[in-house]
């Protein structure tokens, strides 16, 4: 089991790589299905939805466990939405259910093509405004657990 120290470390980087593109595509004058049709812009989009599913990713399938095992918790044997409401219960993650909105989200476009120009404008969207929680999430997170590391 890795490190929780390596974990955090690994997450700041997806959420600095994430900060750094929603910025980027915050400067952009609209976010509309014209965007789909610029190379560049498409490139910063990737980014954007890699650095998305990666913190999402390494939150929940590395660091939510780590923190119950450190707390001495068994999580071995646990369906994750168990974790999410032990998490919740100890006041660590502050909403289990708000945690698997922000996992459709993010399925939801990864499941949507470059085709479905409309629908994938509208995920995106919906993204966007969701890392900036996101992110909120994961340095409330941070600050919980310091006394643990």
């Amino acid at each position: 089991m890795k490190n929780i120290t390596l974990v955090l470390e690994e997450i700041d980087r997806h959420r600095d790589g994430l900060d750094y593109v929603v910025n980027k595509i915050k400067n952009w004058d609209k976010l509309d299905t014209e965007i789909l049709d610029d190379p560049e812009k498409v490139e910063t989009l990737d980014a954007f939805l890699f650095r998305f599913s990666k913190m999402q990713d390494t939150m929940g399938d590395k660091l939510f466990p780590l923190i119950l095992e450190t707390l001495g918790e068994e999580v071995r044997s646990k369906p994750f939405i168990d974790i999410l409401n032990r998490l919740e219960q100890l006041e660590i993650l502050p909403s289990a259910n708000r945690w698997k909105e922000l996992r459709k989200i993010r399925n939801l476009l990864i499941h949507t093509y470059l085709w479905e120009k409309e629908i994938l404008i509208k995920e995106l969207y919906h993204a966007i405004n969701a890392s900036d929680e996101l992110v909120n999430i994961y340095q409330n997170i941070k600050e919980k657990i310091k006394p643990y590391l």
